[in-house]
């Protein structure tokens, strides 16, 4: 995670939920909306980037795609 390139996104992860891009225009989340990241490490973020979001840890080999499909397929209404 560069840490110049995550800064970038701490608008979009504040209360203003709006994501400003290079050329001026921003685009404003809705409550519908959410931002996944995945990393090695986050030893190139900020205090400011880490406070922002909730962190999950989890063994590389511990949970497989299937596994993850499975589950939200089964929280889908209607299944």
């Amino acid at each position: 995670m560069d840490a110049l390139w995550i800064e970038n996104l701490n608008t979009v992860l504040d209360d203003n939920r709006k994501l400003c891009l290079p050329n001026g225009e921003t685009i404003k989340l809705t409550n519908y909306m959410s931002i996944l990241f995945e990393t090695e490490d986050l030893k190139e973020a900020s205090p400011a980037t880490v406070s922002r979001n909730g962190m999950i840890y989890m063994e590389s080999d511990g949970i497989q795609l299937p596994d993850l499909l499975h589950k939200w397929i089964m929280s889908l209404p209607n299944h």
